[in-house]
């Protein structure tokens, strides 16, 4: 996935913001409390609906904000070559949710629980597997300079939230030594 853009409107502590990615790697810096994880929710939001939320749903939408304007993010991306344009909202007193995605100007799914399917299926991944290969703490990455490899592929693994795949490789190999000791045998 190759994020393009991002407008962010009443979500969390942002009014109305519009973020152009440039190409390449991004980093994203700043003190606490200005907007980081923030950032990095609202496109998980985005995607995956309320269970990508770090709080209930009637915390989402900023503060101060009328009952008359929504709560929307509006995401582009690329993934596997296609352009996807991504809306999810919440609106009216009741914080009706809906959503929509094109993928390459075509509409691809329309209502909020349609997207959310849509986008985990199209991913391929669900919103916890999202979040684990996205966001690396500053604690994680600052102490994978100071690792060996072996050590620094555990972490790496367990930070991606892949490590019960080495788990199964090993139990795998281990298998297959077992069985070709038991052929060997006969």
């Amino acid at each position: 996935m190759i994020l393009k853009s991002i407008r962010l409107k009443n979500f969390r502590k942002f009014k109305d913001s519009y973020i152009e990615f440039p190409d390449g790697i991004t980093g994203v810096v700043g003190l606490n409390g200005v907007g980081k994880s923030t950032l990095f929710e609202a496109v998980a939001w985005t995607l995956y609906g309320p269970v990508a939320a770090r709080t209930a749903t009637n915390q989402i939408k900023r503060e101060g904000a009328a009952p008359s304007e929504p709560c929307q993010i509006e995401l582009d991306f690329i993934f596997d070559d296609d352009i996807y344009h991504v809306v999810r909202e919440m609106s009216g007193k009741n914080l009706q949710a809906s959503g929509s995605a094109t993928v390459n100007g075509k509409l691809a799914a329309s209502g909020a629980e349609t997207l959310s399917k849509f986008m985990q299926k199209t991913l391929g991944m669900d919103w916890k597997s999202f979040y684990t290969s996205i966001f690396a703490k500053q604690k994680e990455l600052n102490t994978l300079s100071s690792m060996n490899p072996s050590e620094r592929r555990q972490l790496i693994l367990r930070m991606l939230g892949i490590n019960a795949v080495d788990e199964i490789i090993s139990e795998i190999r281990t298998d297959t030594k077992d069985k070709n000791t038991l052929v060997k045998k006969f």
